[in-house]
Parts: C-alpha cells; sequence; structure tokens
C-alpha cells in the first residue's frame, strides 16, 4: 500500500499549498523556528518525515503524507495555544488527523475538553484528534491524564517501550508500558488513556535551524536513547508515542480512500473517502492488544489488566486491525455513520468461517460515537449513551458485555468486545442499543474483527512471530538477577572460607 501520498495531516492554519512536497502550510503563530534539536520537529517527522530523495533511517510511519502545522512552542520550550478553532482548523478542509503532543495536567471535563468535543461534534465529524496523555504517571500514579486528553471524542495516547536500538540497557522490551506514562481515570470516571503506541525512545528529525541539508548521520545509524547525531535525536514520551499513532490513524484513511476495503486488495470501485472519525478510531481501537506491565525500572513490573487506567485497549497493532489479502489473519466488517434514536435497538449477524484460510480464534467488535459536548466541569460527562452486547449461538445465556465489565457501561462512548476460543460455525450477534440518548439522534461507527466468510490464503506474516509474542525480556532480566544472585553468594563464601583459613593459620 503505497504511505499516504494524497492525506493531508494537520496541526494548524494559514495559507494551505498543496503543491509543496512536505509542509504544505505553516502557520506562525508563535514565531517562525523551532529551537534546535526542538521537540516541534521530531514529532511531526515522526508521523510524516522523509528525505527529498526518498530515503533516510529515520522515516514517519506516513511518510508520502503531507504536513500543515502551527507554531506553538517558543524558544524556551514553553507553549502558547491559540483558540481551539483557529488550532483544529489547521489544514482544512483536507487536513483529519490532527496530532497534539501538548496538554495540561486537569484530570477533570475543562474548557479545552469542551471546546475540542464540540468542534469534532458540530464541525467536523470527520477529524479524529491524538492526544498526548501526559508523562506523570511514574509510581503508577492515577489520574494523571490531562486535559484536553480527557475530551471524549478524541483519542488520548499513553506511552510503551520501543525496540532495538532504541531500548537502553535497563529496559524491558517492547511489550511494555512507559514508566512515565500517565494513567486515568478522568474525574468523572472515563478510562483513560484509550491506546497505547511506542514513545521511548524514538528516533526521528532533529531541528537545526541554522543549518541547511542536515539529515542522516555520516555512519548510516540511529542514534541511540537520548543521543544526538546530525540530523537526528531521540526522544522518550507520551509526545512521541502520539504523532505514531496519528501515522497510523492516516494509513487506515488511505486504506479506506484507496478502495482495500472488503476485499484486501487495491481497488478504487470500493474507494470509501470520507469515513468519520470515531470509525477510524473504532478501527484502531478494535484491533489494538493488551501489553504484559509496566516497567517501573530495573525489572519491576506493575501488572495491567484488560480496560484497565493504565493501557485500556492496549497497544496499536495495524496488523489486528486492518484486512490485507496474504498478510493479515483476520477479515473486517465495517459501519459507519449507523443513526440510532433512544430505546432503538440494531442488530448484526456475523457467522464464524475459517474455510478461507483464516485461522484467528478471535472475534472482536467495537462501537464508538462521536458524543455531544458537556459542562466544564461535568461529574457525569456522558450525553448520549449507546450499549453494545454480543450474544454467542443465540443462546441469552452467553451475553458478552463490553470493556471488561459484567453489565453495561455507562461512561465511556468507545467499547469493545473481545471473545477467545471462537470455533468454526459460531455465530456471533452485535446488538447496538439506543439507551439513553438526549439528543434527536446518534451516530456511531462500528467494526468487527474474526474469520468471516471469503478467501484470506494468510501468508507467512501472518504465522510468524513478532516483537511482542517474542518479548521474554522480563524472563531474560529476572534470569540475569538469579545468576547474579548466585554469583554473589558463590564470591561472597569463597571470599569468607579465604578469609576462615587465613584465621586459622595466622
Amino acid at each position: 500500500m503505497n504511505k499516504n501520498k494524497q492525506l493531508i495531516f494537520h496541526f494548524i492554519q494559514y495559507t494551505l499549498d498543496l503543491d509543496q512536497r512536505k509542509v504544505v502550510q505553516y502557520d506562525d503563530y508563535v514565531d517562525k523556528s523551532d529551537y534546535k534539536y526542538g521537540h516541534g520537529t521530531h514529532v511531526a517527522g515522526s508521523i510524516a518525515g522523509c528525505k527529498s530523495d526518498g530515503g533516510g533511517i529515520s522515516k514517519g510511519i506516513a511518510y508520502d503524507a503531507k504536513i500543515a502545522f502551527i507554531d506553538i512552542g517558543r524558544s524556551d520550550g514553553s507553549l502558547e495555544t491559540p483558540d481551539v478553532t483557529r488550532l483544529l482548523k489547521t489544514g482544512s478542509p483536507y487536513a483529519k488527523i490532527h496530532s497534539a503532543s501538548w496538554g495540561g495536567s486537569y484530570p477533570g471535563y475543562g474548557l479545552l475538553s469542551y471546546f475540542f468535543d464540540s468542534y469534532t461534534y458540530y464541525d467536523d465529524d470527520e477529524l479524529l484528534v491524538l492526544i498526548a496523555a501526559g508523562n506523570s504517571g511514574s509510581n503508577d500514579a492515577s489520574q494523571t491524564v490531562g486535559e484536553p486528553a480527557t475530551a471524549k471524542n478524541i483519542i488520548a495516547v499513553g506511552s510503551s517501550h520501543s525496540y532495538g536500538n532504541d531500548l537502553s540497557r535497563d529496559m524491558l522490551g517492547p511489550s511494555y508500558i512507559s514508566d512515565f506514562s500517565s494513567r486515568g481515570p478522568t474525574l468523572d470516571g472515563r478510562t483513560k488513556p484509550e491506546i497505547i503506541a511506542p514513545g521511548q525512545w524514538i528516533s526521528s528529525a532533529g531541528a537545526k535551524p541554522d543549518q541547511v541539508g542536515e539529515c542522516d548521520p555520516s555512519d548510516g545509524q540511529n542514534p541511540g536513547p537520548n543521543e544526538k547525531k546530525d540530523g537526528l535525536v531521540s526522544f522518550q514520551g507520551t509526545s512521541m508515542a502520539t504523532p505514531i499513532l496519528a501515522g497510523t490513524a492516516a494509513l487506515i484513511r488511505q486504506y479506506l480512500s484507496e478502495g482495500f476495503y472488503p476485499t484486501g486488495e487495491r481497488n478504487e470501485t470500493h474507494s470509501y473517502p470520507n469515513p468519520s472519525s470515531a470509525l477510524i478510531k473504532a478501527i484502531l481501537l478494535n484491533g489494538a492488544q493488551y501489553m504484559k506491565g509496566v516497567d517501573n525500572n530495573h525489572g519491576k513490573v506493575t501488572d495491567v489488566d484488560p480496560y484497565d487506567n493504565t493501557q485500556n485497549f492496549g497497544r496499536v497493532s495495524l496488523i489486528d486491525s486492518i484486512f490485507l489479502k496474504d498478510k493479515t489473519n483476520i477479515k473486517l466488517k465495517i459501519w459507519d455513520r449507523e443513526i440510532i434514536v433512544d430505546g432503538q435497538d440494531h442488530k448484526y449477524e456475523i457467522t464464524i468461517d475459517m474455510s478461507g484460510g483464516c485461522t484467528n480464534p478471535t472475534f472482536t467488535a467495537t462501537l464508538v460515537w462521536t458524543d455531544a459536548p458537556s459542562l466544564s466541569g461535568c461529574a457525569d460527562c456522558l450525553i448520549n449513551d449507546i450499549d453494545l452486547f454480543v450474544i454467542k449461538n443465540n443462546d441469552e445465556s452467553i451475553t458478552y458485555y463490553p470493556n471488561g465489565l459484567s453489565t453495561k457501561d455507562y461512561k465511556n462512548n468507545a467499547e469493545r468486545v473481545r471473545i477467545d476460543d471462537v470455533k468454526d460455525n459460531d455465530t456471533f450477534t452485535i446488538y447496538v442499543k439506543g439507551d439513553n440518548i438526549l439528543s434527536d439522534v446518534q451516530q456511531y461507527a462500528l467494526v468487527a474483527t474474526g474469520c468471516f466468510p471469503g478467501q484470506n490464503h494468510v501468508g507467512l506474516a501472518a504465522s510468524t512471530g513478532n516483537v511482542y509474542n517474542d518479548d521474554t525480556s522480563a524472563e531474560e532480566q529476572s534470569i540475569w538477577s538469579i545468576i547474579s544472585i548466585v554469583l554473589g553468594v558463590v564470591v561472597a563464601t569463597v571470599f569468607a572460607g579465604i578469609c576462615v583459613g587465613y584465621f586459622f593459620k595466622k
């Protein structure tokens, strides 16, 4: 799949020139430059960075995408933001992904959350906003996600370890969450963050304002953790995780616009060019996978649970989110901008079919809706409540509720049911119920993955291991700790024996 040649990313406003290779818009709200090895250049590079010759060793996730950018950073690293309308109109009407690697400390639903939700509800239901959850989660501190990441219609992004050269010596592997990654819940009890992406450490573009043409290091190697090398720099934080998820969201938009759904192959006649942000969010959350724990440094791991306030839906996983023929071990079904009213039930029936080559034993369904904005300081911030539940094989005694609950979710506007150990010919009936809808109508997006009818022909890419499944870093570190203790005891015993022998000899 071509890496997003048509999609325009946005960070903010001013004259728009779509003929530019990379930056099609630059709003110099604060000033006209980044500071040396600055934050803004780094996060933009993670989304869509790419050398003009098409090469490079630190490409962004959607490296053919274009960027509309707003400058909200001062030379001392402090921030100043404009009004939310100017902020979110950057790149309008083309930009549909907004990546915000900034935020405050208030864990409730404040004015910023209200304005973000208002814009996505009233002005642009296609605009998906991704916001850094924050870096205040050390020592497992709860209620540390700050607004605007506390809004309902956005995705708050937490941080996990990266892989390979991006790991420092004392870090575990990529299936562990960063110790600093902020935790929920919000003051009104909603679960945050929604999803996790790699954010510790990430190599990306390094700003050098007084130099032209700087790029890859001469030795052709990425900088290690917290290192700077020529035009690249390695940083950590949920600020780094957010643009990685933004780039992934862009690839999903391209997947739909180029007609890869539902056959898994590019087909212009199947193009879906204007998906709602709720649909893109649902696809991302639906495919997210659970993590192993929080790496609290030096092998001290805090356990995590599905849908908790540390990992929530889990880590982003594109291979578990979309169907690509001969590449993924799932099929995908989507419903977008479905309309429901209070008291109404919608029913969707899906039968598992493994005859086409799919062998995935998991069925997953995710419901997301763009909710009306709430009043600042709300104690119960959900306005329109929709329920998701799934019944297996038409047996109401086998009913699955969302988000790890044994009943409905009254708080969140993203709900997922995941069922393991499914068998060929199992039937799942997805119910979407308008439980308490205060607006006249409410639109929603629904996504399901599993082994569905149709050819799949799963190839090696889906059957071989990956860095997450193969991550045994905690076990290896534990073994080395035991070896170190044993060696320490042996050395101490030998030393004590030498001392005792010397004493008796003397």
